[in-house]
């Protein structure tokens, strides 16, 4: 991976994220976010280690914020600039700090974003799927915490399975952030390590323009970059209540308490 290929994203950045007349109202946004499993790993058995911020990779170069095209086409064209524009400052909130002149990065950071079926759906049995990419085509298994399916010993039990099942074979709107190990293995042939994954997705894409959304989406799924949220814990944070309301297992719908 080289990081020099998009290196004029740096400059676009100082672009503002544009100003929009129309926002969602009462839209879930869905986040899944999975670590490396031997970092996770050690986290899960070394709490001193895991509470240590300071011995997290932080230095980041932005290599690309890029489309992935699928049949499905987009409402409109999305300005990449602006979604890392937003991108770089929610990093900047949660402590990560793009690389300076003469400084190598600890990680490079990509961003896909698009419409189609979700890169992986757990509730199918299925694991690593393409954007668009046909869901009973069965994917490679990945190095990352919340890449295992729902367990079958657990699907008498766990609430909603049929309708999170359901509803990951629609397409949706993605963002999808990863952090790659920097520098990339001296051999080639040897894959780059992805360090963590964070994937943001909304359902109804034939009437949402991701232009609108995406700041929303970004802001969503900053809080668990970087963090392990387990398959069955799948997070939504539905932007109708006061700071966001998040679902963990059965969905829940709580009372305004402004309406009281």
């Amino acid at each position: 991976m080289k990081i020099s290929s998009l290196s004029f994203l740096t400059a676009a950045l100082l672009v503002p994220f544009p100003a929009r007349a129309q926002t969602d109202v009462g839209m879930d946004i869905n986040v899944r976010s999975g670590v490396d499993n031997a970092e996770q790993a050690r986290r899960d058995h070394d709490p001193a280690y895991a509470k240590d911020l300071a011995k997290r990779l932080r230095v980041y170069f932005l290599a690309r914020v890029q489309e992935e095209k699928t049949e499905e086409r987009l409402v409109k064209p999305v300005d990449a600039v602006a979604i890392a524009q937003e991108l770089t400052r929610q990093l900047a909130a949660r402590g990560f700090r793009p690389v300076q002149p003469g400084q190598k990065p600890e990680m490079v950071i990509t961003v896909k974003y698009g419409r189609g079926l979700l890169m992986s759906n757990p509730y199918l049995d299925l694991d690593n799927l393409r954007l668009g990419e046909n869901p009973q085509k069965q994917g490679q298994h990945s190095n990352l915490s919340n890449s295992d399916r729902v367990g079958t010993q657990m699907h008498d039990n766990y609430v909603g399975l049929e309708e999170k099942r359901q509803r990951g074979r629609y397409d949706k709107l993605i963002i999808q952030v990863r952090a790659w190990k920097y520098p990339p293995p001296p051999d080639p042939k040897q894959k780059t390590e992805l360090l963590w994954a964070t994937t943001m997705y909304v359902d109804d894409p034939q009437h949402r323009d991701l232009n609108t959304i995406a700041a929303k989406m970004l802001a969503t799924g900053a809080r668990y970059f970087d963090q392990h949220i387990g398959v069955e814990h799948e997070v939504v944070i539905n932007t109708a209540m006061p700071e966001g309301h998040v679902k963990v297992g059965s969905p829940e719908v709580l009372a305004d308490p402004k309406s009281k």
